[in-house]
């Protein structure tokens, strides 16, 4: 007779999510997983295969719940700069405030494990593009035109990332609350 599990798959995630945050793939062991979980290897393998499925499912809940923290972000803003302010000085606020110094779940994959990773590679693409496509829309419904929102769009993507790094080590709310600004005063 099979053994019942006795957790919460959904809750293990969570918790295999916010380890793999904060240690990286290649940093975290099939033990620390086990103890984190607090399950037992065979239940760790009948129920996520592998520390690679795993990861990619913790990456997926991360990338998803993002893009609908954005869409309910967005959808409730019709001012197009309140709306791009709001959601980097969220950002912003989530990296400052984080005491591990973590950074953002998104980039240090990408940093980690793009290049190794050919699935990783296209969950990162394709999170990219919906991120993109999600802006440029927000911004044409506020009138701006095509051209700026794609550019836009493409600077503010290059800047989370490179705030989200940066935000390990400087912790300076001032010189970014800058940085926002200049960046949506680009839709001037």
């Amino acid at each position: 007779m099979p053994r019942e599990k006795l957790f919460c798959k959904e809750e293990a995630l969570t918790k295999a999510m916010e380890l793999f945050w904060e240690k990286g793939y290649s940093s975290t062991s099939l033990s620390d997983l086990t103890n984190h979980l607090g399950i037992g290897k065979g239940s760790f393998y009948a129920t996520f295969n592998s520390k690679q499925e795993l990861f990619e499912a913790a990456f997926d809940l991360y990338r998803y719940t993002k893009i609908e923290l954005l869409e309910q972000l967005l959808n409730s803003e019709p001012n197009v700069k309140i709306g791009l302010s709001k959601i980097l000085e969220l950002n912003l606020e989530e990296l400052l405030s984080d005491n591990k110094h973590k950074g953002c779940f998104i980039a240090n994959t990408c940093s980690e494990l793009s290049g190794a990773n050919k699935i990783l590679r296209e969950k990162l693409e394709d999170h990219d593009s919906i991120f993109q496509k999600m802006l440029i829309n927000y911004m044409r419904r506020g009138k701006v035109s095509p051209k700026k929102a794609e550019s836009v769009a493409a600077t503010i993507t290059t800047f989370l990332m490179g705030m989200n790094q940066q935000a390990k080590f400087k912790k300076d709310k001032k010189s970014y609350m800058s940085s926002i600004k200049h960046l949506v005063g680009l839709l001037d």
